[in-house]
């Protein structure tokens, strides 16, 4: 992959007015990819976008939108590659292909989630596993870029460690899925069989995916578990008329039923799109996820669930953000009860003055990066 990555640079043949988008290891049409993608194609017609998949249903469906789509593995996804003078990701370069076609063009990585608490990649390692890490990497690695998406000075720190990159690839600008929270949205085409409007608040508590390694239990099937079946906790959602509205991480490997009206627990592929979600959401539940970054530019409560903190700390690396943002947490069921009553903004706060630059607040994140990639390839602003 490597030789192949590197001989492709030499090629000369790159048009860099030819975006090529992908992501999710070419899974889905979603994230921040998909929201640059519909912006450019609606805003600026100087640049060709095209998406490069490895699902037929998600060429499919882009296609059906109107945009320009092929598989990464077909002929046409190929010259694509090949021509292409810049490459947008979320995962890595495999969102567009098994093999990497891209040598030579401006690998740009949007991320899935810029932000949160976990330590990633490179923050996971020290010493001399860090210095063996580096030099495979210096072969070849599938998250390589040459421009890196950040929301604050804060977030460029992390993503320094984590990938190894210099402060000048990293472009502030927000993420482009975010745009959508200046929007408005219809909640009664989110979720079917769910009328948002018989509710005086809907709670959504997005927990993030863990097993843990030293009771070999799913902690979320067990939190959740608790949870459905305490009679204070249902007598509180009853009594206050709120839906408790539970979206499951996508490796989740359980599916929960319920009967109550105001519990309900959505799998993966039950939601259309998360970012829409969060925006009907009066108060967001969460752990350890990054979701609470994306949220809190929403400037409504969050609630940090932690009942197994202590357990997770044993086996899970976070970073220094979490002991700075997350100063109020809700440890049980109780406590659990009093922070969504309280609505308090705190955390909140906290989340947005680390993780949003005073530069980009009220700007639209995908025009940002638009003119961010038009200034790394030295392309005119149209």
């Amino acid at each position: 992959m490597g030789v192949l990555f590197r001989i492709l640079r030499l090629f000369p043949f790159r048009n860099k007015r030819i975006w090529v988008f992908g992501s999710w290891i070419g899974r889905k049409y979603d994230d921040n990819s998909k929201y640059l993608f519909e912006f450019v194609n609606a805003y600026h017609h100087n640049v060709r976008c095209v998406w490069l998949s490895r699902n037929p249903e998600v060429v499919k469906k882009v296609r059906s939108l109107g945009y320009e789509a092929y598989l990464g593995s077909s002929l046409k996804g190929l010259f694509m590659a090949l021509r292409c003078g810049v490459a947008i990701m979320t995962n890595g370069l495999d969102d567009f292909c098994a093999v990497p076609w891209l040598g030579g063009a401006k690998i740009v990585a949007l991320w899935h989630g810029v932000g949160g608490f976990k330590k990633i990649y490179n923050e996971n390692y020290s010493g001399r596993k860090l210095q063996i890490k580096r030099a495979v990497d210096s072969l070849f690695n599938w998250v390589g870029r040459d421009v890196s998406l950040g929301t604050s000075e804060y977030t460029a720190e992390r993503v320094m460690e984590q990938f190894d990159v210099t402060r000048d690839s990293i472009v502030i600008t927000g993420q482009p899925r975010n745009d959508l929270f200046k929007e408005t949205i219809d909640k009664g085409s989110l979720v079917s069989n769910v009328d948002f409007a018989s509710y005086t608040k809907v709670v959504l508590y997005m927990p993030t995916y863990r097993v843990s390694p030293n009771t070999h239990k799913d902690v979320v099937k067990e939190i959740l578990q608790e949870l459905s079946s305490s009679e204070k906790f249902l007598e509180f959602l009853k009594r206050e008329n709120i839906l408790f509205l539970v979206k499951l991480h996508p490796l989740t490997q359980f599916a929960m039923e319920s009967d109550n009206r105001h519990f309900r627990v959505l799998g993966d592929k039950q939601v259309r799109s998360v970012q829409h979600l969060l925006m009907a959401a009066d108060c967001l539940v969460t752990d350890y996820s990054s979701c609470c970054v994306d949220y809190a530019l929403l400037n409504r409560p969050i609630v940090f669930y932690v009942p197994d903190e202590e357990d997770y700390l044993s086996y899970s690396s976070l970073n220094d953000a979490y002991g700075r943002v997350v100063v109020d947490k809700a440890k049980n069921v109780g406590d659990l009860i009093e922070k969504i009553s309280a609505g308090n903004v705190t955390s909140t706060t906290l989340l947005n003055e680390l993780f949003e630059d005073a530069s980009i607040v009220g700007t639209c994140y995908s025009e940002n990066m638009y003119r961010a990639i038009c200034n790394q390839c030295n392309l005119e602003v149209v």
